[in-house]
């Protein structure tokens, strides 16, 4: 729990998770390449001129110090056609579980970081209806540095604050 120092209100931190409906890439088509694409609640297939990539909606975690719980960010990342394939065709199977992890980029810019659109990642599938989890590469990437050690109860707080009182957004 904390409080929240904007609106005074004891948080739960296992509600804080914050998500983009969007990959970064669909903001910058064109009308007529949305009108070809698909934008789904998990998936997304960006069509723009002879091209096609591929996204799909994950959990980027960060474990909060001191305790056990998570700051989840909800993000897209790219993947391979293959690898978009083979995650659509298991997407009931409770197997899936054994596929993967599956290379591929983020492709959601997160406030109160700096460029984390296109970090390197792995994404590990988990059981039906449950997002993957998304693993970034071991960088010097703050984002990164927080997934590995973990954010600060007061740097959750302060980011969770601003997404919902308005100083920091997150990406339509």
């Amino acid at each position: 729990m904390f409080s929240c120092g904007t609106c005074g209100v004891q948080h739960d931190t296992d509600d804080v998770s914050f998500s983009a409906d969007v990959p970064l890439q669909w903001n910058q088509l064109e009308p007529e390449d949305k009108a070809k694409s698909l934008l789904a609640g998990e998936q997304c297939v960006i069509e723009a001129g002879e091209e096609k990539s591929y996204f799909i909606r994950a959990c980027l975690d960060i474990p909060i110090q001191g305790g056990e719980h998570t700051f989840t960010w909800g993000v897209w990342c790219s993947l391979s056609e293959e690898n978009y394939a083979e995650v659509s065709e298991s997407w009931y199977d409770v197997d899936r579980v054994k596929l993967g992890p599956y290379f591929g980029w983020l492709c959601t810019q997160l406030p109160e970081y700096a460029d984390t659109g296109f970090l390197k990642a792995l994404l590990h599938q988990r059981a039906p209806g449950l997002r993957p989890l998304v693993e970034l590469e071991p960088t010097d990437h703050p984002l990164a540095v927080d997934q590995r050690d973990g954010i600060p109860m007061d740097r959750m707080a302060e980011i969770a604050t601003q997404l919902w009182h308005g100083t920091a957004a997150m990406p339509e």
